[in-house]
């Protein structure tokens, strides 16, 4: 019989993204000792620092799939609902200028570990596939999620700095493809 937890796991994972945005770098003595837990209570949920990462990476695989879920529910019954629920996402949740230095680890960990890379691959193909099934305009669909999720990234990453206004541009640039399509001439997009 395994022992109960007598930690919240969440507490540590909390403390790993605190351990790893101020510090840049990963240590289980940072993270026994900023989730005030010792080393021993760290190493017995998470063998690995691998272990810890890997298990932050599903907890936000997790959360972001749950934030996007409730904002599609709000298009329940409409025409590419996933899509449109995503980009009401990035709506809400803009990315706070300088407090990206967990999400800039977890890249640089998903880079470096085929393990988690496979993680975040396999929920994006199941992610691309329920919105091409749902999308009104297959190809334009595609195009959009491509244009949202290289927004997303621009700005998590912080690559590029948009302006409010330009982002509530952009999203609604994003939006009018999906919903109206793209007319074809030849084999060009206008």
């Amino acid at each position: 019989m395994a022992r109960p937890r007598k930690h919240d796991q969440q507490q540590i994972l909390d403390a790993v993204e605190r351990v790893v945005a101020r510090d840049g770098v990963l240590t289980i003595d940072a993270v026994a000792k900023e989730a005030g837990v010792s080393k021993a209570t760290v190493l017995y949920e998470h063998s690995s620092k691998s272990d810890l990462v890997a298990a932050l990476v599903n907890r936000n695989i997790k959360a972001d799939n749950a934030f996007n879920e409730a904002c599609q529910a709000e298009f329940a019954g409409e025409l590419d609902a996933p899509l449109r629920g995503r980009i009401e996402a990035a709506r809400r949740s803009p990315p706070v200028p300088g407090e990206n230095g967990a999400v800039l680890s977890l890249v640089s960990a998903l880079m470096q570990d085929s393990t988690l890379r496979d993680a975040f691959r396999e929920n994006q193909s199941a992610l691309g596939r329920d919105l091409l099934e749902q999308a009104s305009h297959p190809r334009a669909a595609r195009l959009a999620w491509l244009a949202l999720e290289g927004l997303k990234f621009q700005q998590h990453l912080e690559f590029y700095d948009w302006s409010e206004a330009e982002r509530v541009e952009i999203l609604a640039d994003i939006e009018t493809l999906a919903r109206q399509g793209m007319s074809t001439v030849g084999d060009r997009c206008v």
